[in-house]
This record gives C-alpha cells, structure tokens and sequence, in this order.
C-alpha cells in the first residue's frame, strides 16, 4: 500500500473519530500548531538518547536501508519519503526527512488523542487536556523528532482503535474490522511491537460475538503482516526454509526476553515510565544523586546523562527538581482524584474499556521486555493520559487547577532540563567527543577506528569519510582517493593485538596537530 493509501485510511477513521465541520478543526488545529510551534523551537541535535537512530540515518543516506525484522518497512519508507523530497529540488537531507516523519506523526497522534477524548465523551477541557498532558511527556516530545521508529505508528494504532470501536460498539460491522486489522497491521509493520494489537482485538470481538468480524481481521492482519514478513525475509533476503525464516521474523525476540524477568519488573516499570513522562537528566547535576544512581544501575555508562548535566540544562539543578515535583504531585493528585471519581465515565459504551485494556497490554508487555527503557513507554503515554483524563470530574475547581499546574511545570520541567539543551549539539557527549575528527575529515578520506557501537554509529552518520575498522587497516591503502587517518584509540587497539604488516605502517603515521582529545595519525598511501 503507497503513503497515499495509508494515509487514506487513517484519515477515514480520524474523520469517524469526530471530525465533520470547520469548527471543529479550529481548537484543535490551533492547538497541535502551537504544540508544533514549541516543538520546533526545541529541534534535536543531540542523539544520545536514540544511538539507534543514527543508523538509520547512515543506512538512508546512502541509499541501503536494512529490513529489519523489528521495525520491517520503517528504513525503506524513509528512503522513499527522501527520495521524494529531494525529488522536489529542495535542499533536504534523509535526517531532515525523517524527523519531519516523526514529528508529522506526533502531530497526527496528537489529533487522533483529541478526537478519542471527544468520542470518548469528554468536552473541550477533557480534549485539551489529554492533548496537552501528553505533548508535554519527555519521551514523545523527545522523539516527535528523533530519526527514529517509535513514532510512526502511533497514528495507526489509534486510528485502528477508533476502527476496533466502530467494529464492536457502533455497527461498523466486518468492515470497520476490515479496517482495524489493515491498521494495525501497518503499524506492526513500522514497528513490530505493535503485533500485540491483534490478539486483544481478537479477543474483544469475539467477547462482543462479533464471529464474522473476528473472522475478517483475523484473515486481514494475518494476511498483511504474513506477506510483508514473506516478501522480506523469503524474496528479499533468502531465508527459503520455514524455521529460518521464522526466527529471522522474531528479530530480538528469537534470542529470548530483553532483560530477565524478576519481582522488580513492576518497580522498574514505575522507573522506566516515570522517566517516559519527566525527565531525569538535571539529576546528574547533582553529585550525591549521581552517586545512587550509579549504585542503584551499576554497570551503565552514565558518561552521556553528566555530560548533557553539565552542557545542556537551561535552568538549576533546584529550579528543575521544584518543576518536576510539582508536576509529579500534581500528577498522582489527579490520579487519586480520578479513581475516587465516578463522574469522569465515557457515555459512549466501549471506548473507556478499549483504551484502558491497550494502555495495560502495552504496559504488561514492556514490563515483560524491557520496563526501564523510555522508549517502548510511548506506545502506553497516549492511553494513559486519555485514561486518566477522561476520569476526572472537570466541573471541579480543583480538578482543573491541578491539570493547569500539572500540565505548566510538566512541559517546563521538560523544556528547561532536556530539550532546550537537546535542540545544541553541544550537549552530545559523542559528537563532542568526535569533534575533532568530524572537522578534520572531507569527502573521499578514510578513518582507520574502533570506537564501540555508539561511537562507531555517530561516525557513519556525520562523517563524510569512509570508516574502516583497525582489524582492516592494511586495506586502507585500496581505498581513496584521499587522505587516510588513523584514530589514536585504533593506533592503542592494533599495538596491543597487531595485524598483518601493522609494524610497517605504524612506522610510517605521522602525528597530525591539534587534536590533544583524540589523537590523530596520517597513513600514508
């Protein structure tokens, strides 16, 4: 299906959601603007939270993006989307490209959430609420512009919740199923986390009796992420037997769970989404934290996180840590007052239930992988908000307060100790750190390194030099056509374990000046 069609369909279902005049585009058109508007002032150029991602960009830019199992059509669509913007003449690059995708798709999520709330039941504050609570949460403000996966289909799975609504609750019939499967469909393939909207949609129909529509999303889903995983892996890569090509479709998952499963898993839950919604980052401004930080994570390079504490916070360590309290106080506040609440129901049947069940089984399943990790909290920041919101009681005085001042030092909190600073590549430890290489290195120059997978993806991302690993270092001369520079920590690497001829070319590098942080050598041809 093109992004033409895809996009289609969302938007049949956005309009289902409540769209049907012009009035009705106003408030919150002018309201995903504004949040659009602050986003943009808040640009990322500092990657350290998604390494992944300037893989991506490296596999994009030079035109060979991978098809990968866990996020199978994610890097070819970003390649397609590039190729049509650098199509039009305009001066775009593919990391351009692909955090406009992300934000475009923030955006839309960000209607689609306003829309639920309406269909939900809930008037303009219930609406704006959700809309605002949600916008303002570190992980998806963050990565409504990272070049990276776990935005892009947030708009599919809502938009097939509102389709599973239609399906269940509203006489949609096998059609509206039709419709849900096809989503959630597409959104497993731009992120195979999303897989797990199948099984609870399946379950509520058939919970609903609706046979046939169980039938036809059954057939639908299975059918389109069946082919996409076949024309992949069967066509495309040569996985030509069943069990290969079975554990190649399971990506991370074939090697077993993430992280060990243990009795801590709900607390690190608690950890992992509380660090998705606030951000933690001015904690490393402060010595004594730091220190119980690395007590409580032994073993975790906390390099990144002091570094950004000392480049990238746009307000005090105190000042920050008021912001956040408040709006964590605030915030359970609200949760106390909304499960002491039966005022704030849905008056439409089924759609309080839909999104409480796909906000638990997203959050059980993180649990299970990976609870610490920010970024698989974002597929549940959508439900939770709407959950929480649609349970207050917005005639009260001081439900309303506490939103104001929950939602303020939320989005202050976030702004002034992450993404103020995240908008300066000052701030990225690795860039930083590579500084000195970038600036030295042109077009047709080869880097002799060996940095570790982070290091190693900033390189490829930002360097318009062919990057060579120390092991292949006497391949360098076969390359060109210019200068070959050995990094001081491949000199390090190859003097304590030498290849083939190293001695010979160590005695020819010579020192290139400047560069006391990373030492430098030219190689000579």
């Amino acid at each position: 299906m093109t992004a033409l069609g895809m996009g289609a369909v969302v938007s049949k279902y956005t309009a289902q959601a409540g769209f049907s005049s012009r009035s009705d585009w106003l408030l919150p058109g002018l309201s995903i603007l504004l949040a659009g508007l602050l986003y943009l002032l808040t640009w990322p150029q500092n990657f350290t939270e998604a390494e992944d991602a300037v893989y991506y960009v490296d596999r994009v830019a030079g035109a060979v993006p991978q098809w990968h199992p866990n996020h199978l059509f994610y890097e070819p669509l970003m390649l397609a989307l590039t190729r049509i913007a650098q199509g039009t003449g305009l001066p775009v690059s593919a990391l351009g490209v692909m955090q406009l995708a992300s934000l475009a798709a923030a955006l839309w999520t960000l209607a689609l959430v306003w829309r639920v709330a309406r269909l939900a039941g809930g008037g303009l504050w219930a609406m704006s609420a959700s809309v605002w609570l949600l916008a303002g949460c570190f992980a998806f403000w963050l990565y409504a512009m990272m070049p990276d996966t776990y935005l892009l289909p947030l708009p599919f799975v809502l938009a097939s919740v509102v389709a599973l609504w239609q399906a269940g609750w509203r006489h949609g019939g096998a059609q509206a199923a039709v419709y849900a499967a096809l989503l959630a469909g597409l959104a497993t393939l731009l992120h195979q986390s999303h897989v797990f909207l199948a099984p609870l949609a399946l379950a509520i129909l058939l919970a609903r009796r609706h046979w046939g529509g169980a039938l036809a999303y059954l057939a639908v889903f299975g059918g389109l992420v069946g082919a996409g995983y076949l024309w992949a892996g069967w066509l495309l890569l040569g996985h030509h037997s069943l069990p290969e090509l079975i554990t190649w479709a399971k990506g991370y998952a074939a090697d077993g769970l993430w992280t060990p499963l243990s009795v801590l898993a709900p607390v690190k839950a608690l950890i992992g989404l509380g660090t998705a919604i606030w951000s933690s980052l001015f904690l490393f401004a402060i010595p004594e934290a730091t220190a119980r930080i690395e007590t409580v994570f032994p073993g975790r390079m906390l390099l990144e996180e002091a570094h950004f504490a000392a480049t990238g916070l746009a307000a005090g360590p105190l000042a920050l840590g008021v912001l956040t309290a408040v709006s964590v106080l605030s915030i359970l506040g609200l949760l106390f007052l909304a499960l002491g609440s039966g005022a704030g129901r849905v008056r439409l049947p089924g759609m309080r239930g839909l999104l409480a069940w796909h906000g638990l089984v997203y959050a059980l399943v993180v649990t299970i992988w990976e609870p610490t990790n920010k970024e698989f909290w974002i597929a549940v920041l959508p439900f939770l908000a709407l959950s929480l919101v649609l349970h207050l009681d917005d005639s009260r005085p001081v439900v309303r307060r506490a939103m104001v001042v929950a939602v303020v030092t939320l989005w202050l909190a976030n702004g002034l100790g992450a993404m103020l600073g995240m908008a300066r590549a000052e701030s990225d430890y690795w860039r930083v750190m590579q500084a000195d290489l970038l600036d030295q290195v042109g077009a047709g120059d080869v880097v002799v390194d060996t940095c570790g997978y982070i290091c190693t993806g900033y390189l490829l991302a930002f360097s318009p030099a062919e990057l060579l690993p120390a092991e292949a270092v006497s391949e360098a001369a076969e390359t060109g056509p210019g200068r070959i520079i050995v990094t001081g920590r491949a000199r390090a690497a190859l003097d304590d374990a030498p290849v083939a001829g190293w001695s010979e070319i160590s005695a020819g590098l010579q020192a290139l000046p400047h560069h006391a942080a990373l030492p430098l050598y030219e190689m000579s041809r």
